[in-house]
C-alpha cells in the first residue's frame, strides 16, 4: 500500500509538470489550475504514503511482543513463548530427520 501511493503521488506529480511545459511550449496555453489538481493530489498521495509508513511500522512493533500461536506476551526480539518456542524447535528437528531419512 506504501509504496503504491508513493509510486501514484510521484507519477502525479511528474505528471503535472510535464503537463505544465507541454500545454505552455507545445499547445500555447495556461493549465494553472489542471497542473495544480495534479500536484496538490501527488502531495496528497505522497503525505498518505508517509503516515502509511509510519503506522505499519508502529502496529509491527506491537504486534511483535505477542507469540505467534497463542498470544501471550514474549520478550523484545522473540516470536514464540517458551513452549512454542520448544515445540517449533522440535518440529524443525523432526522434519530435517525425515528430510535427511527420505533424500
Amino acid at each position: 500500500m506504501v509504496t503504491l501511493f508513493r509510486t501514484v503521488g510521484i507519477l502525479a506529480i511528474a505528471g503535472g509538470l510535464l503537463w505544465m511545459v507541454v500545454a505552455e511550449l507545445v499547445l500555447h496555453r495556461s493549465t494553472g489550475a489542471q497542473v495544480r489538481l495534479l500536484l496538490v493530489a501527488g502531495v496528497v498521495f505522497l503525505v498518505g504514503s508517509l503516515i502509511f509508513s509510519i503506522l505499519g511500522r508502529v502496529s509491527a512493533k506491537v504486534a511483535s511482543r505477542r507469540c505467534r500461536r497463542c498470544g501471550k506476551p514474549v520478550q523484545t526480539g522473540q516470536i514464540y513463548c517458551s513452549e512454542h518456542l520448544r515445540d517449533a524447535v522440535n518440529e524443525f528437528r523432526d522434519h530435517q530427520r525425515q528430510k535427511g531419512d527420505g533424500g
